[in-house]
């Protein structure tokens, strides 16, 4: 897998948190280029995190259960 930034992979779940989207959505969201992009989207879909539905990306149960506890996690300990 080589080396993650988690930040860069906790903006793409937070986006997906938001709404499902076309992957060319997410992509310019996440402002990472697009050879950084698909490799990160292939990691979360590979993990179970994310998948396509219809040409939109949505977070499975697990990654909204896991991004919504990431995100928990955080308020409790940085604020």
């Amino acid at each position: 897998m080589g080396n993650v930034d988690v930040d860069v992979v906790i903006r793409l779940l937070s986006l997906l948190l938001q709404r499902p989207m076309r992957k060319t959505k997410l992509w310019r969201l996440s402002k990472l280029n697009y050879y950084s992009f698909e490799r990160y989207l292939l990691i979360l879909i590979e993990r179970g995190l994310v998948a396509e539905r219809d040409g939109l990306y949505h977070l499975t149960e697990k990654g909204t259960r896991e991004t919504l506890a990431i995100l928990e996690w955080l308020r409790r300990v940085l604020y």
